[in-house]
């Protein structure tokens, strides 16, 4: 199994080619990292519907796809959310909104990689 720091840098890797593709589309990608240990249904149940169902009421973007990080002895380490908005500070928004709405454990990141990479709580209000 490769280190952690090689795990980071290839899934650091593919989100960047994410958030370009999105860019390039005029759009902006974000990966919610939720450290919550749920296989792939009851994470489309708890998050990916809801987040999808309050994009699509405010015509903002789409709920792109989603996973999970294997940990040892294969324990899901944390799960995610990937997703495309049409207005980052308006999709910003209503993306934290519905995590808290739903309950996300305190401790959830909105992941935003361009133009840097950088982690916003789903709970605090950036400065």
């Amino acid at each position: 199994m490769a280190d952690r720091s090689q795990e980071m840098t290839g899934r650091a890797a593919v989100m960047l080619d994410f958030a370009k593709a999105a860019l390039e589309q005029g759009q902006f990608f974000f990966y919610v990292r939720i450290p919550e240990d749920l296989l792939p249904i009851a994470r489309g149940e708890r998050y990916e519907d809801p987040l999808q169902d309050a994009l699509d009421a405010e015509g903002l973007g789409e709920v792109t796809g989603g996973g999970s990080q294997l940990g040892d002895g294969n324990l899901i380490e944390y799960c995610g959310v990937d997703l495309v908005v049409r207005d980052r500070d308006r999709g910003l928004e209503l993306i934290r909104s519905v995590m808290r709405r739903l309950g996300a454990p305190r401790t959830t990141v909105i992941e935003e990689h361009l133009p840097r990479y950088q982690e916003r709580s789903v709970y605090e209000v950036d400065a």
